[in-house]
């Protein structure tokens, strides 16, 4: 990409920051080519970065360029810094995953940089695409801007729990075993999934051509809602009486095309393969369309909030009796390994008696009979668990009462 369609991509994604939970203050960096990158005026909000704020360096010039030049893997990196993370990071040794999703796609652990010079910083790296600098906040990096922003979203979602967890009882961290399991899965299941610019249009229906759209549609308001990330996040739709509709794994919803969409046989698991790639949690959707013939659609979210009660394993009480009528709790599954046969039937237990459950050390999924009324749930239920945690409240303060 040349300089211009470079500042372009920096001031598009930069409104990927817009958080319902905290606002992140701090600096975009991309390269342009192999002697310059761009970089933010650093200290500002991100979701409010310009084109005016953006300034070309050469790459002799600067840490970020030093780091540029040494790992040239590394096209975006992002220096952010949120309220729970500048506490954090101020006296924290490491941050240790109790989220897979941190331990899959960031780490096996999360080092802190003392300072923001590249040797500190390529240090906290090696072999990780994220950091915390310490007392300042969170570094991420990665080849692409969608990734780099999820990253930076992930490493603030594991903070958060460690910040509020002790309400709830504490989290329960993953094992170093399991972490570097994970790691290796994430790297197995998602090394250049869905790589392809583009596929063929399956021959369907008007109807089902609907269906998909509003599939994208949904996703994406999601995604505004803070409850998806880049491509992280998930939901499917019952088709008919044996298959059903599911995100592809891996690709931004805002880039999804109704092709993209993935027919999948509920009861054989079998897909067109000139189709995408399925959400790697294709089979636990199916299952809980075969246990439940009266729910439609299913969410997974990756909201704060409520992963806050996925790495403690606990669940909570609906108290108002018109929606514990209507959803039940919201219950947790028992912890168990991601892929191993017993995984799908700790949730589909969990899901017997309720439409909601958290998956022990994933995050949330919603069931319910139609896409709208699970995207409701799961924004009503997201905005419980942070009440409930006290995301409205400065850490700050409370730090300092």
């Amino acid at each position: 990409m040349n300089e211009l369609q470079v500042r372009e991509l920096i001031v598009k994604y930069a409104s990927d920051f817009t958080d319902r939970y905290t606002k992140a203050y701090g600096s975009i960096i991309a390269r342009v080519d192999n002697g310059t990158y761009l970089m933010s005026r650093p200290g500002l909000v991100l979701d409010t970065i310009k084109d005016s704020d953006l300034q070309l360096y050469d790459m002799s010039s600067g840490d970020a360029g030093k780091i540029l030049s040494t790992r040239r893997d590394i096209n975006v990196m992002i220096f952010a810094c949120t309220e729970p993370s500048a506490i954090f990071s101020k006296d924290a040794d490491v941050l240790r995953p109790a989220l897979y999703d941190l331990a899959g796609i960031v780490g096996t652990d999360i080092k802190i940089a003392e300072d923001t010079t590249a040797k500190s910083l390529l240090a906290a790296l090696k072999d990780r695409a994220g950091c915390l600098v310490r007392g300042k906040g969170i570094f991420s990096t990665s080849s692409n801007m969608k990734d780099a922003i999820s990253i930076v979203k992930i490493i603030e979602k594991s903070i958060e729990a460690e910040m509020y967890g002790d309400k709830i009882g504490g989290i329960k961290h993953l094992s170093a075993e399991e972490a570097l399991r994970t790691r290796q899965m994430h790297n197995h299941l998602y090394s250049n999934v869905n790589s392809e610019k583009h596929v063929d249009f399956v021959n369907i229906s008007t109807d089902e051509l609907d269906v998909r759209n509003n599939m994208i549609d949904y996703a994406n308001k999601l995604k505004d809602k803070g409850l998806f990330h880049g491509s992280w996040g998930n939901l499917s739709v019952r088709l008919n009486d044996r298959e059903m509709l599911i995100t592809p794994s891996a690709m931004e919803y805002n880039k999804l095309r109704a092709e993209d969409i993935v027919k999948v046989d509920v009861n054989t698991l079998a897909f067109d393969h000139i189709q995408r790639v399925p959400s790697s949690e294709f089979d636990l959707h199916a299952a809980i369309y075969r246990e439940h013939p009266d729910w439609n659609a299913i969410i997974r979210t990756h909201s704060h909030g409520l992963s806050v009660f996925a790495a403690a394993q606990v669940g909570f009480k609906i108290t108002d009796p018109a929606l514990h009528q209507l959803l039940g709790d919201v219950s947790a599954s028992e912890h168990v390994e991601p892929h191993t046969p017993d995984f799908i039937e700790s949730i589909l237990k969990e899901l017997r008696y309720n439409n909601i459950c958290v998956i022990a050390n994933r995050g949330p999924i919603f069931c319910a009979t139609s896409l709208e009324n699970a995207t409701v749930m799961a924004d009503a239920i997201e905005d419980t668990a942070c009440n409930m945690l006290g995301y409205n409240e400065s850490l700050l303060r409370a730090e300092e009462e």
